[in-house]
């Protein structure tokens, strides 16, 4: 059983630190408030030598994104369909492993093989989630430990089957909107190589969309690495999201793109019953801007001291101010869930409309720089065409 260290205050107001074993965070701060305890902190004590398969090897942290990716979709209706299975009656072992044979995906398949076995041996599916960090966010595990800890694991499947549902739309949206720029980027390539074709031959053609194509493929294949292992290094990630915020209108398109992410991921987490302040914590960290997650997991300890949503939120300065609005305003009424997931709605569609707006500016931009560089190679062309007959001209 996993062992936590918690810091709790005594009904003295004294301070104390220790450790407890427990299925989960959530049920180890509840041992410790039956015990009259005010639960300030509990986190995971890590092993020296944890066991086999207990945490991600490096082959899933590594290899497993490159060669076996899992999208938003894939999550949709994996989660779809243990939500099936399980109302169609079958256990958690027997959904499970079902979904292992059924999923085409070899990383959510072997998840949930993995999953299949430690249910038989009575141990929690989200003790399996963080061995796949590549497929399981924190803020999924999250949900399904509350939803194993409350006994709704269905209800809570279905929640994360319409959040990656979402997630996948937003995606496809941004894949559709930067299509054209990428085909003008093709062109950018293919384009000046033309004469080769029609005056070398097809071989002389390859060999020179070679010379061109592979350096650049080179190029990105080591930056976009390169920069990703960057992106792991915190206080880096955090640098770059804060000088993205403060871009005009690109910063603003960021900002809200992040706040829709962590308003759907809030109210998920609330729904699933996971208490406010790992809640907070774990939607701060799927807003997908560091700077953000910094500024708003910084103030969520202020909920442990008494402090509102609506405070917290507002005292990070992370989020619009009309989200903050409404979050006190639902807070009064009661229907914070509702609200979050409006304030997502709202600006899911307005990062719709703009990533519309901003996708156009950047195709008629592409489209002048490829206008312009085709002009100086046809130009270029044929200046040296015509210079050819100079040498046979008195």
């Amino acid at each position: 059983m996993p062992t936590f260290a918690y810091e709790v205050k005594q009904p003295t107001g004294q301070t104390q630190k220790g450790t407890i074993e427990g299925e989960s965070a959530q049920a180890a701060a509840r041992a410790l408030q039956a015990q009259g305890y005010f639960v300030v902190t509990v986190q995971p004590v890590r092993s020296a030598r944890p066991r086999r398969g207990e945490r991600p090897n490096l082959s899933r942290r590594f290899l497993a994104p490159i060669l076996y990716p899992v999208n938003s979709k894939s999550l949709a209706i994996f989660f779809s369909s243990l939500k099936t299975l399980l109302g169609a009656g079958m256990n958690i072992s027997e959904a499970l492993h079902t979904l292992a044979g059924q999923t085409g995906n070899p990383t959510l398949k072997q998840a949930a093989r993995e999953m299949s076995e430690e249910a038989v041996r009575g141990r929690p599916m989200s003790s399996v989630l963080g061995r796949y960090p590549s497929a399981f966010t924190p803020t999924t595990i999250a949900i399904m430990e509350a939803g194993e800890q409350s006994g709704l694991i269905e209800h809570t499947s279905d929640r994360l089957a319409t959040y990656y549902d979402r997630i996948f739309q937003l995606e496809q949206s941004y894949r559709w909107q930067t299509f054209y720029p990428k085909i003008l980027l093709i062109a950018l390539i293919l384009i000046p190589t033309a004469p080769t074709l029609i005056l070398g031959g097809t071989a002389a053609w390859l060999q020179e969309l070679m010379s061109r194509a592979l350096p650049l493929a080179v190029g990105i294949t080591v930056l976009w690495y390169g920069w990703r292992a960057l992106r792991s290094i915190s206080a880096f990630s955090a640098a770059v999201d804060r000088v993205k915020l403060g871009i005009p209108w690109f910063g603003t398109l960021a900002r809200k793109l992040a706040t829709a992410r962590w308003a759907r991921a809030l109210a998920t987490l609330s729904s699933a019953g996971v208490p406010v302040h790992q809640a907070m914590i774990a939607a701060a960290a799927a807003s997908g801007n560091k700077a953000m997650e910094v500024s708003l997991a910084r103030q969520a300890r202020g909920l442990l001291d008494g402090r509102t949503l609506t405070e917290v939120v507002a005292a990070s300065h992370a989020v619009p101010r009309m989200a903050v609005d409404l979050l006190a305003a639902a807070e009064r009424a009661g229907s914070v869930e509702n609200a979050l997931d409006k304030v997502a709605d709202y600006y899911e569609s307005e990062t719709e409309v703009s990533g519309k707006q901003t996708a156009v500016a950047v195709g008629m931009g592409f489209y002048l720089l490829v206008a312009i560089l085709i002009g100086a190679y046809v130009l270029k062309f044929w200046l040296g065409y015509f210079k050819g007959f100079e040498q046979f001209m008195p």
